[in-house]
């Protein structure tokens, strides 16, 4: 531990400063890193019906350093309309969806190779009628939002553990 004599205040606030903002940036990323794994382990796993396909969406999240602070964010490209829902008059059907649908069909038993094209577009004009997660007149399932309810209790938790280690070993 570092020794400090009378008459070197500046010096003294200097350490602490340094400590605290050190402490702080990993904290900062640890406190993203418990959303990632919160939203992956728990969020979405008790979300009715789950946003699971092939699981490209949940493994998608990420959190990263920045510039003061931390980032958590999902590199998925479709991870945008499940979030924040598409409207209706939004919904535009093309060949790409109806193929993606039609694969999505297959992968999940509910119909043919056969038949499976007809159900598609049947889930296209519904989404289109509809939108694309708008459960209940809610935009999105808001799975970032849901794990930034736990925002404070995680970033008061991990701040405290790179604190006492921040300054156990100066």
């Amino acid at each position: 531990m570092k020794v400090f004599e009378a008459g070197h205040e500046e010096s003294v606030r200097v350490w602490l400063d340094q400590g605290f903002e050190k402490a702080a940036e990993r904290a900062l990323l640890a406190t993203g890193n418990r959303l990632v794994a919160t939203i992956q382990n728990e969020i979405i796993p008790k979300e009715e019906p789950k946003p699971v396909d092939r699981g490209i969406y949940r493994a998608a999240w990420r959190a990263k350093k920045i510039k003061g602070g931390a980032e958590v964010y999902n590199t998925a490209p479709h991870a945008v309309f499940i979030e924040y829902g598409v409207r209706a008059q939004n919904v535009k059907i093309g060949p790409a969806m109806i193929n993606a649908l039609e694969q999505w069909v297959m992968r999940k038993g509910i119909a043919s190779k056969k038949e499976a094209r007809s159900v598609a577009y049947a889930i296209a004009m519904s989404m289109k009628k509809k939108g694309i997660f708008n459960r209940g007149g809610r935009g999105g399932l808001r799975i970032l939002d849901k794990a930034l309810d736990r925002l404070g209790d995680f970033l008061n938790k991990e701040f405290q553990v790179e604190i006492r280690r921040e300054f156990e070993k100066r």
